[in-house]
């Protein structure tokens, strides 16, 4: 559990009881030996001691009860945002295939309309008919890779950016089984694309972009890129970034540095000339 980056801030509370419980033990302690061995105080100070002691194996139990229950509505919480994801996935793919079945349909107009301009050997109205009709396909990207939860983090995304004008370009090479924690690796993206679609909302239209590149170098690194344009001042203090929604530390830079530390992997946060980069590696 202190491996585990939903308890970090929960060690510091476990101390609480602990401290207090020397602390009495120490207080209770008369200050000469020969003290004890007045009346009954051996036998009170004993059962006070045992009760103390009982009292705080009571608090690791409970402790470690509420840290393993904590630790189940965390993952469910994640396992519940990934399925968002592919449910907005699933939404967007269903557009698609709706989008290109009417397409599909309409061809048969397209044809006749095409051979009608080729008789009357119009050649321009045929160039201008086609580019119209390449315009009106769908331009939703259906698949990046083969592994489903990461297709679902990228689809879900570069959906949401192409609907804010954002271009989208992503070059990824992963097998259908990674050899690596997917839901480490999904929250990695998640973080990363995230805080990149803000700061392209951000940015001046004209300059908007986002890039990713994810592939697996040799059989035990997983590299992951992600840039983007920005036009706000970046703010940091103490090396951390800090938030540019609250006060505060940026918690998304914060949670992908966390997983790449457990993974044994490391991390790297550039931004010049425009462009943030950030490039992360987990080892598998």
């Amino acid at each position: 559990m202190i491996a585990d980056e939903n308890f970090a801030q929960t060690w510091y509370i476990f101390w609480i009881l602990p401290l207090i419980f020397i602390g009495l033990n120490l207080f209770i302690a008369p200050k000469y030996q020969s003290t004890l061995y007045t009346g009954r105080i051996l036998q009170i100070y004993i059962v006070v001691s045992l009760v103390l002691l009982i009292i705080l194996t009571f608090f690791y139990a409970m402790f470690l009860m509420m840290a393993i229950s904590l630790n189940k509505n965390a993952k469910l919480q994640l396992e519940n945002h990934f399925l968002s994801l592919q449910r907005a996935r699933y939404d967007n793919l269903c557009a698609a295939i709706e989008e290109t079945r009417q397409i599909r349909h309409d061809i048969r107009h397209h044809w006749l309309q095409l051979a009608s301009l080729a008789e009357n050997g119009d050649l321009e109205k045929i160039k201008e008919y086609l580019s119209s009709a390449d315009s009106k396909m769908p331009g939703f990207d259906l698949h990046f890779c083969d592994n489903q939860a990461v297709d679902s983090v990228l689809g879900y995304y570069s959906a949401h950016a192409k609907q804010e004008g954002v271009p989208f370009l992503a070059k990824i090479d992963l097998p259908k089984q990674l050899p690596a924690d997917e839901m480490d690796v999904c929250l990695v993206l998640s973080n990363l694309l995230e805080n990149a679609v803000e700061a392209s909302l951000k940015t001046e239209r004209s300059r908007r972009k986002i890039t990713v590149e994810m592939y697996l170098h040799h059989t035990h690194l997983l590299l992951i890129q992600v840039e983007n344009t920005f036009d706000e001042k970046i703010r940091q203090k103490n090396e951390i970034f800090q938030s540019s929604k609250r006060a505060g530390n940026g918690i998304g830079i914060q949670s992908v540095r966390h997983i790449a530390e457990k993974n044994g992997g490391a991390d790297s946060f550039t931004y010049k000339n425009g462009i943030f980069t950030a490039k992360i590696m987990l080892r598998i």
